[in-house]
């Protein structure tokens, strides 16, 4: 799981240039991912989430920037 990790937070940094991965919530993320990945494919799965995430690479930046971390579309509590 470490190296899943470690791949999501690079992946993360370079498409968002954002460095406040937070890797608590990936890590109870990854637990769940992973347990619908065989042990076979989990040796696999960082090329393939790379191989995604290079693939879809404006796709991703544009996501982020409009729901992301100040995106304009996030959900915001108001007072009432």
């Amino acid at each position: 799981m470490q190296q899943v990790l470690e791949a999501a937070e690079r992946i993360f940094v370079s498409l968002t240039g954002y460095t406040g991965f937070d890797r608590d919530l990936s890590q109870e993320i990854l637990v769940v991912v992973l347990t619908c990945v065989s042990a076979e494919q989990q040796q696999a799965y960082v090329r393939q989430l790379e191989a995604f995430a290079e693939a879809g690479r404006e796709r991703l930046v544009q996501l982020y920037g409009k729901y992301g971390r100040a995106g304009s579309s996030r959900t915001r509590a108001t007072a009432t």
